[in-house]
């Protein structure tokens, strides 16, 4: 949980810098850039509950990230034996791989 500490104090200084000059947080953009928001997203697979709720507050607040459980559009829809995955109000197109196209 230091590390995340230190991570979330580097992430308030940008924040700080963007109330003093404006524009976005470039140290949330430089962790972006080195893959960090994908380390701090498998971190909420950890099994301290500490480093999960840790990861939940950096998300949230310097990525933009919502919390799971509000992402109800993106959860699997079981329909008999298949799973569909939603975007919400997306369009979806069909596909027909009966070869009769060509």
């Amino acid at each position: 949980t230091i590390a995340l500490e230190g991570l979330e104090n580097i992430l308030k200084v940008g924040e700080e810098d963007i109330k003093e000059n404006g524009g976005h947080n470039q140290m949330a953009t430089y962790i972006s850039e080195a893959e960090g928001l994908n380390k701090i997203e498998e971190l909420q697979q950890h099994s301290n509950n500490d480093i999960y709720e840790k990861c939940i507050k950096i998300l949230e607040t310097y990525f933009g990230v919502e919390d799971e459980e509000e992402m109800t559009d993106l959860r699997p829809n079981e329909e008999g034996d298949q799973f569909q995955f939603g975007m919400g109000g997306t369009d979806q197109q069909q596909f027909d791989f009966s070869g009769g196209g060509q």
